[in-house]
């Protein structure tokens, strides 16, 4: 997932069966914006992309940033990828 600072992933449940990273990211107006110019580009099949892969579609608005800050976060197990978004 790339290099984060101090403050921007924690480690919950440390040592547990169900151990996770939890990533914080704050959306970035410029590159919603260069989203939803490639989702008219590509005719729909980008947001289908996304509805796939969650993750990217994270990864394709936000950019890292402290827990604190963070308007989403990422869930990381060993498993799989969940998002979650403050409303």
């Amino acid at each position: 997932m790339g290099h984060f600072e101090k403050g921007q992933h924690a480690l919950l449940n440390e040592g547990e069966e169900n151990e996770m990273e939890i990533f914080g990211y704050r959306t970035q107006g410029c590159r919603k914006s260069l989203c939803l110019a490639g989702s008219i580009f590509s005719f729909g099949i980008l947001p289908l992309v996304f509805y796939w892969r969650p993750a990217w579609h994270v990864w394709a608005h936000c950019v890292p940033c402290s827990l604190q800050e963070a308007d989403t976060v990422l869930l990381r197990t060993t498993v799989s990828v969940s998002v979650s978004s403050k409303t």
